[in-house]
């Protein structure tokens, strides 16, 4: 462009204004007397007119030796993040019912949701969020005692415990989507005293589960020592079942023994007694069989029985010595 000094007061050679996806431009063009204002969103390249200039951004920075440190109007810039940020946060001078001052650390993760609302609600978001947040932490811990502090900071990674934080946020046009709690630090007084109840406490509990596996230790030998004693006492029951029930089946046996010796010694009783009324059967016949024959050869049978008890009288007697000498054969 040539500079035209009856045109021109003056041309400067600037860079254009670039824009990715997630970035945008606040741009303010005057028309006559009225001033318009217009969003444009990346990625675009962005020149003005002669008429048009771009609203500068003055937040609170971040500290580049303490990133949990915010300094007024540190950041300074022109092109508006639209895509979700997260800050660090450490709130200081937090004071429980009892008197006791820390400071608890703070993770914040917001997003824009409407850049009007923020143009027209606020000039930086940041210092709201952080009065906002403050706001909340103070107040969330001065209904309680350090001790009730210490159990419930839980809570603090809970949207619902910064409802300040949370309607300021919607009322300027952004979105708190979490809140995550990264601890507390007290005085170094309190906070050694703080380390040794905390060493103490653990200790404590160590010593606890100790003495609990202990007696779970001791527990378990003696549920298997238990165990064992039933099993032994089973496996005595089973022998002794065992024992009486193989003397029950020997004496059984030896009874069916003696009943068959019994049975054998009637039968050979029985077998003796019929050979010897055999015997004697035969004999009285063969007696009778020769009395008959001598009878019918006409021998007087008077004379020949009275001739015949002599003998038979020294064979009985014979038989009894011999029976005295020798019982059983006899």
């Amino acid at each position: 462009m040539y500079q035209n000094p009856l045109e021109h007061d003056r041309i400067e050679v600037k860079e254009a204004t670039k824009l990715t996806a997630d970035e945008m431009l606040v741009v303010y063009k005057q028309e006559n007397n009225a001033v318009e204002r217009r969003l444009l969103y990346g990625p675009a390249v962005f020149v003005p007119t002669a008429h048009e200039w771009l609203h500068e951004f003055n937040w609170h920075g971040v500290d580049s030796n303490d990133k949990t440190r915010w300094i007024p109007a540190a950041h300074k810039f022109h092109k508006l993040s639209t895509i979700p940020g997260q800050m660090y946060y450490n709130v200081r001078e937090v004071r429980t019912n009892d008197d006791v001052t820390m400071r608890v650390k703070l993770m914040m993760f917001y997003q824009l949701t409407s850049a009007d609302k923020m143009l027209n609600m606020t000039h930086d978001p940041i210092a709201d969020f952080i009065n906002a947040v403050c706001s909340d932490v103070i107040a969330f811990a001065s209904q309680m005692s350090y001790s009730e502090f210490h159990k419930e900071t839980h809570q603090l990674s809970n949207l619902k415990t910064y409802p300040q934080l949370c309607q300021r946020a919607q009322r300027i046009g952004y979105q708190f989507t979490n809140v995550v709690y990264r601890g507390y630090h007290a005085s170094d007084q309190f906070q050694a005293l703080q380390d040794n109840a905390i060493h103490t406490r653990t200790k404590r509990h160590l010593d606890a589960e100790i003495q609990e596996e202990v007696a779970k230790l001791e527990g378990f030998k003696l549920k298997k020592e238990m165990e064992r004693t039933t099993q032994r006492q089973a496996i005595e029951s089973a022998q002794f079942a065992q024992r009486q029930e193989l003397d029950k089946k020997r004496q059984l046996l030896q009874l069916k023994q003696e009943e068959r010796q019994h049975e054998a010694k009637l039968k050979r009783s029985a077998k003796e007694r019929e050979a010897l009324v055999t015997i004697e059967t035969a004999e009285k016949q063969q007696e009778v069989q020769l009395l008959s024959a001598l009878r019918d050869l006409g021998v007087d049978m008077t004379q020949y029985l009275v001739s015949q008890q002599p003998a038979k009288i020294s064979d009985e007697l014979q038989l009894t010595r011999e029976h005295r000498r020798d019982p059983i054969s006899t």
